[in-house]
């Protein structure tokens, strides 16, 4: 029995070696005859068919250098597909003897070749991988490269290959524009150097930069108190709900909460003889529910904690600025002193809100209106407490009982702050009911500021760690906005004039002070000044001014003089450090450490900014950085196959193989690069570059640990997105605007997107939790947000479109692994109609790897619009079918595309056409085997085709990670990977492993002559590359 193709040629470690003249001899006599008479008058000319000349084959080297073409022949010929059968036939001892010869080509290539890191040209970074490591590199995801021109794939479908990445004046100007745009982001800090989600060019930019991380983290903190009464709930119940050995810290740490803050939750919830509020509260949590019960506990909760916010709202201190005869009652000074009273005393109670039952309620005040601008709010917002408070009886305490109750609100407001932080401010604060969502604002009537409160967060809900980050977020804010500096100049040239008008006459708080002469602004002579200005017009009236007056006055300007004088000192000692980081950014934007003269001329480049260029410290420091991304050296990856007669001292370090070339180690860092590009599509991280100076990434131990470790962790959504991308061809359908929005209005943007990221989510889940490869073909499940849950007909996932979730027994909505995904159901259809030609194409050529003749120049058109047919597309196929020279073809994949008719021309599953037909979904696969739908599709493949479809697999993960088309040579490593990977239950990883194990991985060939680029930017070995970017302002 002849066995196929397939299995000879798995088998060419066996087979004898041929010599290069016996294998000629071979072609001549055995092969070139019959390809003569019985090929060439199909496969030759101005248009051969398949674009398969045959004729122009004169010797074994072109076979060898168009193997696969060859490889595909032998297929044929296996299968009986040719010649055609209504050409003449060759015996089959004739055809037995191309097909030996293609298996002799491939055997002596393997020896001859075998392990060959083949020829990896200098190659800049794909658009993807230039995002991704932007992202990495800055901390920051700017999506630079989506105004870069496409990247074109090489011949294995991949964009991240020398072989097509080229260098283009209009390239390199798109490079230069985003190195600006990166440099334009940079933030200078205490410590170094950031990089923010936005410019950061003017005051206002780096003010929201501040303001922004602040608010970012008092919202993530857990200050919700109704999650501390369930965790209290929790623990209480601890042993019913399977956690006897539970603690309140390890409670607090699996709900996310303060372990701070809940034993003090805990412990008022068991005072003794509590009294007031306190009691009040114990009896609500005594009445929870035990578990197990119907009731919801989350409604109790909630109780609690409206109760605990009406009670802190009824009791909450309440403060007014002290009165100058002269001065307003928003006069900036006496304003800061009120705001920080409130700042200190929000775990106060007010004992003026309470009353003896038998003393009546004070009448309530008409609600006075606004004041005039500049006048304190503070009047007004008394009486809208008093009218909040009015006729609460938890209020009331017994006749005889006052120091009890008042203690025992006092120790309700110790725990329960009338606010954790104040994060907003309107000019008429603490009135917030309109003006307000001015966030951190001091509520200045005419000048910007900020004031910060969030003392009862800190001393009730962070830990050191936490106060330590919060207490750097504000000096950053000071650092990096200038927000004491631009308040307090703002104050002197707009508002310090209110001091200077008569007491008696109309005073301008509208007005400033003239520029101090000798003296700038910010000096300690000018704050004292002004502070002295203040004491004297208090003294002016002192029997009738407010006696804290003079207190305000001295902590305000005392304030403001020791910010900004520790300010300039922070300013000073950040340079140096600024200076490191740009040569930290240098190494880690280069992926390797600097040398000595890249380091040298880096700095000497900043200096020469600095003085003959006349640049600001931070600006040299932008340019210098837009040259750091502007070098070769970042914009491109350099493990090259060395040239021997450039470097005659690698010939003694080379692998000495006893083949037909030679080749040597990578260098820790370029295959730190090769496997972080690989795994991440991005730059290697601390760890992985950790192990490259150490040198010992080329031990296999350490190697695989690392691609194991990096196989879990989150970036690997670069190898889901790029890879995968690639491989199944949707990579682009971000921007796919084939689909009629009117006939199809549910395809919005955000279907588009969902549809496009299901694949990479369901990909990256596999990847991380070391799954089996066969999962993208019969796994049922798949990944949803809401709007593909929606246009699933699955339940809709709570969240917004960025939150995704598993979906088990998928197959309940005719989901399941990769091949219904609406994506490629929609990307495979022309607009109106489906296409079983197009998605069974798909499958059978790009998931299965099964190749396919390309289609001859003229091919009938079908209808566009399939609610016009009078045919279902079925009968229209069946049609095309009966000419011969369409079947042959046709017969491949018409019958996979077949199998998806029950899914719309934008992936719904659907039970009729546009036209209204009923689907029919059954079809017959080649071999004459039947079957209906998804789950008929899913059987073929795993019957007759999942061989083709792993070993596909193993080819286009091998060609991705290696940068290149495969050879010849790779051809025992991909029979290696199939065998591995069935042996670990086809396990993704094994894959990875046997990949990054491999010579071809591990190695660079060494050649005679080195392979240039003529479009990658040269620069003399060990140079700071520096471009004169400058010229064009």
């Amino acid at each position: 029995m002849r066995l196929p193709v397939i299995a000879l040629l798995a088998t060419g470690f066996a087979a004898p070696a041929f010599a290069a003249e016996d294998l000629q001899k071979q072609f001549d006599t055995n092969v070139k005859p019959v390809v003569a008479k019985y090929c060439v008058a199909c496969h030759s000319g101005a248009q051969p068919t398949a674009q398969f000349d045959l004729k122009s084959y004169t010797s074994v080297d072109q076979v060898k250098e168009d193997f696969p073409r060859w490889s595909l022949l032998a297929d044929r010929l296996t299968a009986h597909e040719m010649p055609p059968k209504q050409m003449p036939q060759p015996p089959q001892a004739l055809v037995d003897q191309i097909i030996a010869f293609v298996h002799d080509v491939r055997g002596e290539e393997i020896k001859r070749l075998g392990g060959d890191p083949g020829v990896v040209l200098a190659r800049r970074l794909s658009n993807a991988e230039y995002d991704n490591t932007i992202r990495d590199l800055t901390g920051q995801d700017m999506q630079i490269a989506r105004t870069f021109p496409v990247d074109p794939a090489n011949t294995s479908g991949f964009d991240n290959s020398g072989e097509t990445l080229t260098m283009s004046p209009a390239l390199l100007n798109k490079y230069l524009q985003g190195a600006r745009t990166i440099a334009d982001r940079m933030v200078l800090t205490t410590s170094g150097i950031d990089f923010a989600p936005h410019a950061m060019r003017v005051e206002t930019d780096r003010e929201k930069y501040s303001l922004q991380r602040i608010i970012a983290f008092y919202q993530a903190q857990p200050t919700d108190i109704s999650q501390y009464f369930d965790a209290a709930w929790r623990y209480r119940y601890r042993a019913e709900l399977g956690k006897p050995a539970a603690t309140l810290a390890s409670t607090a740490a699996d709900m996310m909460l303060s372990a701070k803050y809940l034993p003090m939750v805990w412990a008022i919830l068991h005072d003794k003889d509590a009294i007031g509020p306190v009691a009040k509260l114990q009896s609500m949590f005594n009445a929870l529910p035990a578990p197990g019960s119907p009731t919801q506990l989350a409604v109790k909760t909630a109780a609690m904690e409206n109760f605990v916010t009406r009670i802190r709202a009824h009791t909450a201190m309440q403060f007014f600025s002290p009165v100058v005869k002269g001065l307003p009652g928003q006069s900036e000074p006496l304003h800061n002193w009120r705001l920080e009273q409130y700042a200190q005393n929000h775990r106060k109670s007010d004992p003026g809100a309470l009353r003896a039952v038998n003393e009546p309620e004070a009448a309530l005040q008409d609600i006075p209106k606004y004041p005039p601008l500049h006048e304190d709010a503070s009047p007004r917002w008394a009486v809208l407490m008093a009218h909040a408070r009015h006729g609460d009886a938890d209020l009331v305490y017994p006749v005889g009982q006052k120091a009890k109750y008042q203690a025992a609100f006092s120790r309700f407001a110790s725990v329960f702050p009338d606010s954790f932080v104040v994060s907003e401010r309107g000019r008429y604060w603490p009135d917030q009911a309109t003006d307000n969502g001015r966030l951190l604002s001091a509520g200045y009537h005419n000048t910007g500021g900020y004031y910060r409160d969030d003392t009862a967060l800190r001393e009730l809900i962070l830990d050191k760690k936490g106060t330590d980050q919060l207490n750097a977020l504000w000096n950053e804010f000071d650092f990096v906005g200038r927000q004491t500096e631009h308040t307090w100049v703002q104050y002197f040239f707009n508002q310090s004039g209110e001091v200077d008008g008569n007491i008696n006459g109309p005073l301008s708080s509208e007005s400033g002070s003239k520029r101090p002469v000798g003296h700038e602004v910010t000096d300690a002579f000018v704050i004292n000044q002004m502070r002295d200005k203040y004491l004297a017009r208090w003294a002016m009236e002192k029997a009738t001014n407010d006696p804290v007056a003079p207190k305000a006055f001295n902590w305000h300007f005392g304030l403001i003089n020791a910010t900004l004088r520790s300010q300039e000192k922070q300013r000073a000692a950040a340079e140096p450090k600024q200076l490191a980081a740009l040569v930290r950014f240098a190494e880690r934007a280069y992926r390797r450490p600097l040398t000595v003269n890249e380091r040298t001329d880096l700095l000497a480049y900043y200096q020469k900014l600095r003085t003959k260029n006349a640049l600001s410290h931070e600006d040299a420091l932008r340019d210098s950085i837009v040259s750091v991304l502007m070098a070769p050296d970042f914009l491109y990856r350099f493990d090259l196959s060395v040239a021997r007669n450039a470097q005659p001292a690698l010939a003694k370090a080379s692998l000495k193989t006893g083949k037909a070339y030679e080749s040597q180690p990578l260098s820790d860092f370029s295959l730190a690069n090769r496997l972080s590009y690989f795994l991440w599509a991005s730059m290697p991280d601390a760890e992985l570059l950790k192990h490259a100076a150490a040198g010992d990434l080329h031990k296999p131990a350490v190697m695989v640990a690392q691609a194991r470790r990096m196989l879990k962790d989150s970036r690997v959504k670069g190898l889901a997105t790029e890879f995968t991308g690639n491989w199944l061809v949707f990579r682009q359908f971000e921007t796919n605007n084939s689909v009629d929005r009117m006939r199809f209005p549910t395809f919005d943007d955000d279907l588009r997107e969902a549809m496009f990221q299901e694949p990479i989510h369901f990909m990256q889940d596999n990847i991380q939790h070391d799954g089996s490869v066969l999962d993208a073909l019969y796994g049922n499940y798949t990944f949803v947000n809401p709007p593909l849950a929606r246009h699933y007909g699955m339940p809709v996932v709570d969240g917004d479109n960025s939150t995704w979730m598993r979906v088990d027994h998928a197959d309940k909505y005719g989901r399941g692994g990769i091949l219904p995904m609406a994506v490629f159901m929609t990307a495979y259809s022309p607009g109106l109609r489906t296409s079983p030609v197009k998605r069974g194409n798909w499958v059978v050529q790009k998931v299965l790897g099964i190749r396919v003749p390309p289609p001859p120049p003229v091919v009938p058109e079908l209808p566009s619009d399939e609610s016009k047919t009078d045919k279902p597309i079925r009968e229209m196929l069946a049609e095309h079918h009966k000419n011969p020279f369409c079947a042959g073809c046709h017969l491949r994949f018409d019958s996979f595309g077949l199998a998806f008719e029950g899914y719309g021309p934008v992936g719904d599953a659907r039970a009729k056409d546009l036209a209204g037909r009923p689907i029919d979904a059954s079809t017959t696969y080649p071999g004459g085997v039947d079957g209906t739908g998804l789950v008929g599709l899913q059987n073929f493949i795993k019957g007759h085709r999942q061989e083709n479809y792993v070993s596909n697999l193993s080819r286009k993960l091998l060609s991705y990670a290696l940068n290149r088309s495969l050879q010849l040579s790779d051809e025992a490593l991909v029979d290696k990977m199939k065998t591995d990977l069935a042996a670990n239950d086809y396990k993704f990883r094994a894959l990875v492993e046997d990949i990054v194990l491999s010579p071809q991985f591990l190695n660079r060939r060494i050649i005679e002559t080195p392979v240039s680029n003529p479009a990658l930017p040269q620069k003399p070995a060990g140079k700071f590359l520096k471009i004169d970017f400058r010229k064009e302002h």
